[in-house]
Parts: C-alpha cells; structure tokens; sequence
C-alpha cells in the first residue's frame, strides 16, 4: 500500500463523510483498526452501540482517532487488513479466532505462482510483510478477510481483469478455466517444453501476477493504466475485438469496485446506513427513508413493463417491489411507457410516499415526467418527493432543470443508486420474460407436433 496519511481528530462529529480507514488510540497504545464507506456515521454507529455493548465502550473510551481516506471500500478494505495484519490491535476479533478469517498466499518462488487462500494456522513460515521487489521475497501475504465470502469475490473480480491460475497442481492439458479466459496464459501449456514462445509467455504469466499484487496493495490505478495502454495497441493494429474486450473487463472492475459491498453480513445494516448518508449528504436531503426505481422493459414492442423497486433505509425492500403491466397500446416508446406508470403509481395514494423518485434516465425522461409529477404532488405531511434521473455513460445524476450533479464514479451514495438501477433493470426484464412465456405458449401449443 503506498503512503498513507492519517489524520487525527477527538470528536467523531468532526470526521469526513466519506471512504476510509480509521484507529481509535488511546495515548501511544491502539485499540482498534476498521473501515468505513461513511467514516463520521462509523464512528457514530460505534458511539451508539457502545451504550450497550461494553467491548464497544472500551473502544470508544479512546482519547484519540485518526482516519485516512480512500477512493473506494475496495481500497479501504485491503487497506485494513494490512494494517491489522502489521499491528494487530487488541480489538479487532480477527486476531481472537483465525479460524474464521482467510489469507490470499502468492508464492512468488514457484515458476508460475498461483493465488490461494489458508487460514492463519496453515501459513508457513515466510517472511510475509516485507514489500515484494521483482520476485523476491519468495511469499506475499494478504488479508486477513472477514470471511471466505469476501475474499473470494476479491479474487473473483481481479481475475475477471487479469487472468491467473488457480489450480493446486499443473496438469498435462489446459485447464477448464483457460477455455473461460480466467487461466491465460495457461501454466499447464506454458510449462510443456515444445511450446511456442515458452519464454515470453512466462515472463507475460509473472507480469500479470505483479498486476495482481498491485490490485492486492489497493495500487490500482497503475494497472488499469496499463491495460489502457493495451486497448489504444490494439485498437493502433485494428484489433478491435481485443480492444473491446480489455474495455468490458475495465467497466466491469472499475464498477466492481466502486459500487460492491466488502462488509461482514453482521455489519450491513451499518454498511447501509453509511451509503445512505453519503447520498443524502450530495442530494442535501435527509432522512432518505423510502427510495423508488423505475424502468421500463419491452421486447419488439410487446410485452411492455415498467419495474418499482423500493429501498427503505438504505436496504433493497423486496416486499415493497411492484411491477406494471403498459396496457396502453400506443406506448411506443420508454417514455410513454414511464409515463404511464408514474401517473399510475402517483395516483395511489395507499403506497408508502416517498422521499426519493429515481427514473432510469436522464433530462429527455424526467423533462416528459414533469407534467406528471406538477400534477400529482404528494401534498402529504412529508411535503414533494424529490425527483433525479441517472443517466449512462458515464453514470451521472441529473435534475428536473437538466443540471448535472457533480459527483464521483467511486462515491458511495452513487454506487447506492447504482445498486438501485441494476436491481429495477433485473426486475422489470424477469417480469417481461414472463409476460413473453405466456404470450407465446399458446402459440407453441397449437403447433404440430407440440
């Protein structure tokens, strides 16, 4: 991890409200290291359960805090673990049970090293917090994880970017995972003697294992650069199937990252929470109690729907989802199709009323809505909801005037919409495929031979 620069405060009221890690101390003796999306509502959340929870207490009872932001939770997280792996503060239950916690190994004195994970009482004895410098020294050791979960969905998504092995033992043929591109180039086709540039595909091999290391390090930034040097080669030679493919599994990642939750499940309710805060902190409304997603879904013109999905305090309210089918036959397009279920949605008043309208779109969407939304204002004790398209390439919030609000890829109340999005996309495309079922079912019935 490069440098890190930590700032020292006594009041939680005073953090930032944003990514990062934060060490409560108590003189020159630490306590307890953990991460946070929101640090300030962290740092609340631990004052609030330290009324009931003595181990809480004795953390809070610090007489000093210091906090270092991140860019992501990605960062954060590797971040933390390495600092609880160097200084192992007394708090911290991951140094109480190992058995529960997993390392990601890379043994660099293997000719084709290979990600794995071991617990803390599986680890041989190498010497695993000195920096590597090209392939010495022979082992790096990274975590401790919360739990397996996590750690697999690390190395899941870095290898989704930058393909390695993972097998215990090189095989005599390629390995399934090679057919998938997740394994390239294959040690099992490197290592056999006959094989065509035997040499440069192992020295290509070790450097995307360095790659990998970095991505380990929260060094991100350096290989992404990198790969982007790939794509502008490879668009230079024309090969653009190449070059799309290195772009796909960059948007993926960088989305991966910025977006994902790397919290113990004990923690998501905190997690949320702290997501929340951030949106209501860049929307300049709070409490954000009630969020609703719309989408709109059809295929070939038939079948039209429009999704609601709901998130109540930061959490995906599945009991809360509705889906509308457009019976209006004229609805040609996503915006007559949006029209129809907003006027449909506003007009009932028995549903919850809520704090925020999120349309799947941007100015063209929400300026066709605005004749329904000066129509039904919600004149509800809680006063208007406030209404926000969220455009695409790239992902960007926008308001009924057309006004874009400036905000980060990576920033955390960004990444909750985006969660939002993606679940009002899935919801309204199942409901639509069900729609399709039943359409062509008779059809397929009446057919010889069916």
């Amino acid at each position: 991890m490069s440098q890190v620069t930590w700032q020292t405060l006594t009041d939680f009221h005073d953090a930032p409200g944003t990514c990062g890690v934060y060490q409560y101390w108590s003189g020159k003796k630490l306590l307890y290291i953990g991460k946070a999306v929101n640090i300030k509502a962290r740092l609340a959340s631990h004052a609030q359960n330290a009324r009931l929870d003595a181990k809480e207490a004795m953390i809070v009872a610090a007489d000093t805090i210091r906090y270092t932001t991140t860019d992501t939770e990605f960062k954060a997280l590797l971040l933390e673990s390495e600092l609880i792996r160097q200084l192992r503060p007394p708090h911290n239950r991951v140094w109480k049970d190992d058995k529960s916690y997993l390392y990601i190994i890379i043994n660099m004195a293997d000719p084709f090293p290979r990600p794995h994970f071991a617990r803390a009482h599986d680890l041989p004895h190498v010497n695993y917090n000195v920096r590597v410098k090209e392939d010495l020294p022979p082992g790096r050791l990274f975590g401790p994880f919360p739990n397996a979960k996590i750690a697999e969905e690390v190395l899941r998504a870095i290898r989704r970017l930058i393909p390695f092995c993972m097998t215990k033992n090189i095989g005599a043929r390629a390995c399934f995972y090679s057919h998938l591109g997740l394994c390239n180039p294959c040690p099992s086709v490197v290592i056999k003697p006959l094989t065509m540039n035997h040499e440069l595909l192992t020295i290509q091999y070790r450097h995307q294992i360095r790659q990998v290391i970095k991505i380990l390090e929260g060094n991100v930034k350096p290989v992404i650069k990198d790969l982007t040097k790939q794509i502008q080669s490879a668009s230079d030679t024309q090969d653009f199937e190449t070059a799309l493919e290195l772009r796909t599994k960059i948007e993926r990642f960088t989305h991966f990252i910025s977006s994902h939750s790397f919290t113990d499940r004990h923690f998501s309710y905190n997690n949320a929470s702290e997501k929340l805060s951030s949106l209501e902190s860049i929307l300049g409304v709070r409490p954000l109690g009630r969020i609703e997603c719309y989408d709109a879904s059809n295929s070939a013109l038939f079948d039209s729907t429009v999704s609601l999905v709901v998130m109540t305090d930061g959490l995906l309210d599945h009991g809360q989802y509705r889906r509308f089918k457009i019976k209006n036959p004229r609805a040609r397009s996503d915006f007559d199709r949006l029209d129809e279920a907003m006027t449909r949605r506003l007009k009932n008043t028995t549903w919850p009323h809520p704090d925020l309208i999120v349309i799947d779109g941007g100015v063209p969407q929400l300026r066709r809505l605005q004749r329904i939304f000066d129509k039904f204002i919600l004149s509800t004790a809680e006063g208007p909801p406030l209404y926000i398209g969220l455009a695409k390439h790239p992902d960007r919030l926008v308001s009924l005037q057309g006004q874009s609000l400036k905000v980060a890829s990576d920033h955390p109340g960004l990444g909750l919409l985006k969660q939002l999005r993606d679940e009002a996309h899935r919801f309204a495309n199942s409901y639509r495929k069900i729609l399709e079922k039943k359409r062509t079912k008779p059809v397929l019935s009446e057919a010889e031979g069916i």
